[in-house]
């Protein structure tokens, strides 16, 4: 259990970003959005506007992914080569 929740902080990066994308992909078909990514009408949930979230995970999401999978990739190659190591005979 142990190097199991190492592997999973190592893929959280990537996890979070990802997940944050696919959130905002489904709240603005979900919620009825209009327009497209430079120009997004208020979209409104109740009484809150959801335009700062889907801003941050159409946009910055997609951006951040290209620093989140490296990341995570090395730290999983770290994790593997940690739990893998052979100890000095």
């Amino acid at each position: 259990m142990f190097w199991l929740r190492k592997y999973l902080v190592a893929l959280l990066p990537a996890i979070v970003i990802f997940g944050g994308w696919q959130s905002a992909t489904w709240a603005y078909d979900y919620f009825g959005c209009q327009g497209n990514l430079k120009n997004l009408q208020p979209c409104f949930v109740g009484s809150v506007n959801i335009l700062p979230f889907l801003g941050f995970g159409l946009f910055w999401c997609q951006l951040l992914m290209f620093v989140a999978l490296p990341l995570s990739f090395w730290l999983v190659i770290k994790v593997v080569t940690m739990q893998f190591r052979v100890p000095n005979a």
